[in-house]
């Protein structure tokens, strides 16, 4: 599945310190979202997404390869690849 990032928050964990939420809009209109935890292994995999969203003159972050665990929610464990649109 291929889908776009909308929005990226950053929430208060009650197990401690603090997770993502992961907002998109999919190819087929629908909006997905998954939960992503700094202390899990995948973490290492969204985190360079997670920054490059933040940054200036990144205009559009598409997710190659995202698999659905459910009806609107996205597997953190997805093997994605990273294709970056930036403002020229």
């Amino acid at each position: 599945m291929r889908a776009k990032i909308v929005k990226i928050e950053e929430k208060d964990s009650k197990y401690g310190g603090f997770f993502y939420f992961i907002f998109f809009k999919g190819e087929d209109g629908k909006s997905y979202r998954t939960c992503v935890y700094p202390r899990y292994g995948n973490f290492k995999r969204w985190q360079p997404v997670i920054n490059d969203f933040t940054k200036d003159g990144i205009k559009e972050i598409w997710l190659d390869g995202l698999v659905k665990k459910g009806e609107r929610l996205i597997d953190a464990d997805s093997l994605f690849t990273v294709k970056k649109e930036v403002l020229v």
